[in-house]
């Protein structure tokens, strides 16, 4: 039987992105999402939301780009698969959780989709009549 495992998710980052490098020299870039689900309404009109966070982890390149350009508040789309860590901690205590493995990602925040358009007309492009 085929398996299948993809996630898509919309959603603001909730800290910088963290960047750091394998002895190898791969980028690895880990920050967390804040994704919001509307629930509908409460008995006084008030909307209610569900807030999921979620870990994500980006390589190489990706990595590289995601620590340059977002940041704390940013909206991103992201694709990636979802896996299970477990380890223990200090204490000797075992711990896990689920985390994204960033396969690709789209910028949504305004501050990175303006920084790829056009300039504004200059003073000479007025005169031109259209």
């Amino acid at each position: 039987m085929a398996n299948l495992n993809k996630i898509l998710l919309i959603g603001n980052l909730t800290r910088d992105p963290e960047l750091r490098y394998t002895p190898a020299g791969l980028g690895v870039a880990t920050f967390g999402i804040a994704v919001n689900t509307p629930l509908g309404k409460d008995e006084q009109g008030n909307r209610k939301t569900e807030t999921l966070f979620v870990d994500v982890i980006a390589f190489g390149r990706q990595a590289e780009i995601v620590a340059e350009y977002l940041k704390k508040g940013s909206l991103i789309y992201l694709e990636g698969r979802l896996r299970y860590r477990t380890w223990e901690d200090a204490s000797g205590n075992r711990r896990s959780k689920h985390e994204i493995i960033l396969n690709n990602f789209q910028f949504l925040s305004a501050r990175e989709r303006v920084d790829n358009l056009e300039p504004p007309p200059t003073e000479d492009d007025e005169d031109i009549p259209f």
